[in-house]
């Protein structure tokens, strides 16, 4: 293989003028290919065969987006939030997938959640969080909290800190975490802000959006940045396969 390498994103379910379609919002895409380095392939939900065929990419990206993680796929209570059922599908089969493939994953917002139920955790909702929707999009995405980084763990020593500020836009939060998890990152109200899986060659989901502002944030930049290095380092093993 040459090149840059090649990661799956993964869309979420719309509707456009009454016609569905699969989407992801392009400030992903930007972040991914200019900062971390990588050819980009979208793919859409349910897709069951994804998972067989996971080890043929260097990445999976589970994105964030205004739908909840169904409550069936976790035990929980059901709500009435707006959900994504072919999404719940796409993530939780792949996540499993790749990590048994040693393929290096990243989840930004539902993407944790996603991470965390596939992997046998629970969630809860979490009021107060969403964005405020009077203000301009850019300022949406500015910092609002800090969140403390856990001493000895992969976001610790990707940002060389022990807390930095983030955004807020979630709807839903970890509860219970998963088995195999370890938390990474909390904020000062108890939730958690990221989790690795333990013994992945690169396993890492953030509640925050560092897309937003990808290429000026330092934690941000870091973050795609040491996502970039794991899927070279995957490429660079598969090209001499």
């Amino acid at each position: 293989m040459t090149g840059k390498p090649l990661v799956a994103l993964a869309a979420a379910a719309e509707q456009v003028d009454g016609v569905p379609h699969v989407a992801v919002r392009e400030v992903y895409v930007r972040a991914l290919e200019q900062v971390s380095g990588c050819h980009v392939v979208v793919v859409g939900g349910p897709a069951p065969d994804l998972a067989h065929l996971v080890d043929r990419f260097d990445g999976v990206v589970f994105g964030g987006h205004q739908s909840n993680v169904l409550p069936r796929w976790y035990g929980g209570e059901p709500g009435s939030g707006p959900a994504d059922a072919d999404r719940d599908e796409l993530a939780l089969s792949v996540i499993p997938a790749a990590l048994r493939a040693d393929v290096p994953v990243l989840g930004i917002c539902r993407g944790l959640q996603e991470l965390n139920v596939a992997l046998g955790g629970t969630l809860r909702n979490v009021p107060g969080h969403t964005e405020d929707l009077s203000l301009p999009r850019d300022e949406q995405y500015l910092p609002a909290h800090p969140v403390h980084l856990t001493e000895g763990g992969v976001l610790r020593r990707l940002l060389g800190e022990p807390s930095v500020e983030v955004n807020s836009l979630h709807h839903q939060a970890i509860d219970r975490l998963a088995p195999g998890l370890r938390v990474e990152a909390v904020a000062p109200d108890g939730v958690v802000e990221a989790a690795s899986a333990e013994g992945a060659a690169f396993c890492l989901a953030v509640q925050w959006h560092p897309e937003w502002y990808a290429a000026t944030d330092l934690v941000s930049v870091a973050l795609f940045t040491g996502f970039g290095a794991a899927v070279a380092a995957r490429a660079a093993r598969r090209a001499v396969i």
